[in-house]
This record gives structure tokens, C-alpha cells and sequence, in this order.
């Protein structure tokens, strides 16, 4: 099996735990489908883990690791397709709305 194939199985059964609440199990599958978006040099894809990475981080509290995770997902976005396009956008309102999140905890 490809590189890319297990990297797409992995992201979907990733996030098909998170939504399961299956948290643990969610956060291994992404991490390795991001060692190997890694691997393979693929800015785009690694963008793609590392914002659902962040996702994950937010649901079980971890709003530092969720920060960082949606930070480095920016990153690797504008490096793989430049700034403004679709998936920065997203994964820039995914920051945004962490940032509520926390700011509204702290009020």
C-alpha cells in the first residue's frame, strides 16, 4: 500500500474516532498519518493532520497543544499552496475560534 493511501486512511479513521469521541484512539491514527505526510516532504497533507491534530488537542483540553498544532498546520499550508488559500482560511477560523474559546474561559 502507498505511502499516500495509508496517510488517507489513517487521517479518515483519525478523525472517524474523534467523532466516535474515541479520543486516544484519534490522536494515534493522525499522528501517524503525520509522520508520514512527513516523510513523504507533502506540506499540504501534513497541513491537512496537523489542523485535525489541533481539532482533536481542542476537544480534550489541551488548548496549548491545540494552539501549536493549528499553528504549524498555518505553516505548512502557505508552504505547500501560498498565503489565502482555502485550507489557511480554514484552518485560520479553527484558530480563531480557539482563541474565543480560551478568552471566554478567562473572562
Amino acid at each position: 500500500m502507498s505511502g499516500l493511501k495509508k496517510l488517507g486512511i489513517l487521517n479518515r479513521e483519525g478523525m472517524k474516532a474523534c467523532n466516535q469521541g474515541r479520543l486516544e484512539d484519534a490522536m494515534f491514527q493522525l499522528v501517524q498519518a503525520g509522520l508520514i505526510a512527513k516523510k513523504m516532504d507533502s506540506p499540504l497533507h501534513e497541513a491537512k493532520v496537523r489542523n485535525n491534530i489541533g481539532l482533536v488537542h481542542q476537544l480534550t483540553g489541551d488548548f496549548d497543544g491545540a494552539r501549536a498544532s493549528f499553528r504549524l498546520a498555518q505553516h505548512f499550508a502557505v508552504k505547500g499552496a501560498g498565503k489565502g488559500n482555502s485550507l489557511e482560511k480554514t484552518i485560520s477560523r479553527n484558530l480563531n475560534r480557539l482563541e474565543r474559546t480560551v478568552d471566554g474561559r478567562a473572562a
